[in-house]
């Protein structure tokens, strides 16, 4: 029987995605809420499948998949957010995950999904494969952008502080001020509303 690790700072989510879940693993099924409390529990009770957010507190789920990865971690990744599919996934499957589901699609979808993960199979959209060989398309401004710089794009069109977004990313207010202004120099923006109004003309 797999052992399942859901790592989402939403407890409801992690309910429904756990009962959605449990004719798969019953039991063997754990939670984590913050990127570095998944570590822990990734070490401890070595799942074979996670399912992973990406806007996480304390380190982002694209991070932590490349913390997995780097140390040579063996459980295949769902990645399951509702942010954009045409934008994540292609990050997803560059940074070494098995999936992508989107938290838009019915989540009864997800335990198939699951089961062919299990089974060795990669489940992506189907444009996923030709947007993650070609990450800087010339028609999307935030494909030239690191996955860093977009987590942190993210939070600050979101209205979060410099001061909060160094504490979910464990990083200090100086290196969120640098990428605040890498971000307006690359995406060529004047401030903060220039660049929500640029993330949602993309996310439409």
């Amino acid at each position: 029987m797999p052992v399942i690790l859901v790592i989402d700072d939403h407890p409801a989510i992690c309910f429904a995605v756990k009962a959605i879940l449990a004719p798969l693993a019953e039991n063997s099924i754990h939670t984590a809420t913050s990127g570095a409390g998944a570590l822990s529990a990734i070490k401890e009770h070595r799942p074979d499948l996670v399912i992973l957010d990406i806007m996480l507190n304390r380190m982002d789920g694209l991070q932590l998949l490349q913390h997995i990865r780097r140390q040579q971690l063996t459980p295949q990744v769902v990645v399951y957010t509702s942010l954009s599919t045409e934008t994540y996934a292609p990050r997803a499957m560059r940074a070494g995950a098995a999936a992508f589901f989107s938290k838009d699609a019915d989540i009864r979808q997800l335990l198939p999904l699951c089961q062919l993960v299990l089974q060795g199979y990669s489940c992506f959209p189907h444009a996923t494969l030709a947007a993650a060989s070609t990450p800087a398309a010339e028609e999307d401004p935030l494909a030239a952008l690191s996955d860093r710089e977009l987590t942190v794009l993210r939070y600050l069109v979101s209205g979060l502080s410099n001061k909060e977004i160094a504490a979910r990313l464990l990083l200090s207010n100086k290196t969120i001020s640098t990428y605040k202004r890498r971000l307006l120099d690359k995406l060529q923006q004047e401030n903060i509303e220039s660049l929500r109004a640029l993330l949602e003309s993309q996310d439409a």
